[in-house]
C-alpha cells in the first residue's frame, strides 16, 4: 500500500492506499463484510534504557464472528 502522512494545525492522519488488486480485495472485503471486522491500532517503539527504537504503527484487522461479536 502507498503510505501517505498528513499534518495539518497540529492533527495527523495516515493514509493507506491500495496499489494491487490483493489490496483492493481486501479493503473491499472489510467495508463489505456483514459481520464487520476489529480494528486495532497500537503505535509502538522497542524502548531499552530510554532509546527508542524501531519505530512503527501496526494496524490489527479481526474479522468478527459469531462468537465473538
Amino acid at each position: 500500500m502507498k503510505t501517505e502522512i498528513v499534518i495539518k494545525q497540529g492533527n495527523a492522519k495516515i493514509l493507506l492506499t491500495p496499489e494491487s488488486e490483493f489490496e483492493i480485495d481486501l479493503i473491499e472485503k472489510i467495508v463489505d463484510n456483514k459481520k464487520g471486522y476489529e480494528k486495532k491500532t497500537a503505535v509502538l517503539t522497542d524502548n531499552s534504557y530510554y532509546q527508542h527504537r524501531n519505530h512503527r504503527i501496526e494496524i490489527t484487522l479481526i474479522e468478527k464472528t459469531i462468537l465473538n461479536n
